[in-house]
């Protein structure tokens, strides 16, 4: 047995035999427990645990739930337009020159609406039936270019602005007046329900005729009116309402009845042959992160895009507009050209 004698220090312990057995016996059992434990497909946790594990599926820690990259805020279209991802709140989707109302999308009426009066701000070129008309700013200026122009190529002055906004309260008596004059099922046909029709808007107009000796007479788009119908769209302006469109705008054929949708998309929406219920779902195929719409038109070349929801890419500079459909998403109509 060894000693150790040094000042402080203690004797060496003596291991025996039977010791040493024993310990060789607990290091095979552990040995033997952890080859099970492999065996059964057991792993250590990736280091730093769950957390890491969860931070490691997306760039610098940007990635979503389900993996997704969230979106740049910046991005470049296709006509090299840089666009800044902005948030402009619910209310936006219920406003703008592209709004769908109808009696099955109501118009969400605002607080406050820009409204000029038609009497105070028309040209020569047109009468108006009162002076209690009124159009929102887009739509008056696009009226009197128009019918300047009519009457510039030889169109008489004949054509009688009759109707424009209308209240809620208002759209109720006609509704009620047609109904008891001609019964339910026509006014369902030819009168929108309050809160369904576009003259909500102030983009909405009725022309009719005025002749000179004080009568008057529907407006029905032919002779030498039908120089308006055929080129409306050069001043953003549609005939909303046609007879093979009935079954999906509810509304019977009016060529009396136009609408301001901007120079681009009434250009397009006569290109494709599509009414504008057709037209908002045609529009949600051009995504503010996939393909945008090209539309060449008389007043330039105009790339659009829609996005679902409040948030949108919108162009860092330049002319554009953008839109809520007042369903679910915003349209963006970009001039590159």
């Amino acid at each position: 047995m060894r000693q150790y004698n040094g000042r402080g220090r203690r004797r060496g312990i003596y291991v025996g035999p039977g010791a040493v057995l024993l310990l060789l016996a607990v290091v095979a059992v552990v040995a033997l427990a952890a080859l099970a434990l492999r065996g059964c497909g057991a792993e250590a946790p990736p280091a730093g645990g769950d957390d890491a594990a969860a931070d490691s599926g997306g760039q610098d820690g940007a990635a979503g739930q389900d993996g997704e990259d969230a979106p740049p805020e910046v991005v470049t279209t296709a006509s090299g337009a840089s666009c800044t991802l902005m948030d402009l709140g619910e209310e936006a989707i219920y406003t703008g020159e592209l709004i769908l109302v109808n009696n099955s999308t109501f118009f969400h009426f605002p607080e406050n609406q820009e409204l000029v009066s038609v009497y105070e701000e028309k040209n020569d070129s047109y009468y108006v039936g009162g002076t209690n008309v009124y159009l929102a700013p887009a739509a008056m200026d696009a009226l009197n270019a128009m019918l300047a122009d009519f009457t510039a190529q030889g169109g008489s002055k004949s054509v009688n602005v009759v109707a424009g906004h209308r209240t809620e309260e208002f759209q109720q008596h006609l509704f009620d007046q047609s109904a008891e004059r001609n019964g339910l099922e026509h006014a369902r046909q030819y009168v929108a329900q309050p809160g369904g029709s576009e003259h909500h808007t102030g983009y909405a107009l009725d022309l009719n005729i005025y002749h000179s000796d004080g009568t008057s007479a529907e407006y029905d788009g032919t002779g030498e009116y039908a120089w308006i119908n055929e080129n409306c769209q050069n001043y953003g302006l549609v005939v909303r309402y046609a007879t093979d469109k009935a079954d999906i705008t509810g509304i019977a054929d009016e060529p009396w009845h136009f609408r301001y949708v901007g120079i681009p998309h009434a250009t397009q929406m006569v290109k494709e042959g599509l009414c504008l219920e057709e037209y908002i779902d045609y529009l949600k195929d051009f995504t503010a992160q996939g393909k945008h719409l090209m539309i060449q038109c008389v007043s330039g070349a105009y790339e659009v895009w829609y996005a679902e929801g409040s948030a949108i890419y919108l162009p860092d500079s330049g002319e554009y507009t953008v839109s809520g459909n007042n369903v679910d998403g915003l349209i963006v109509t970009c001039k590159v050209g």
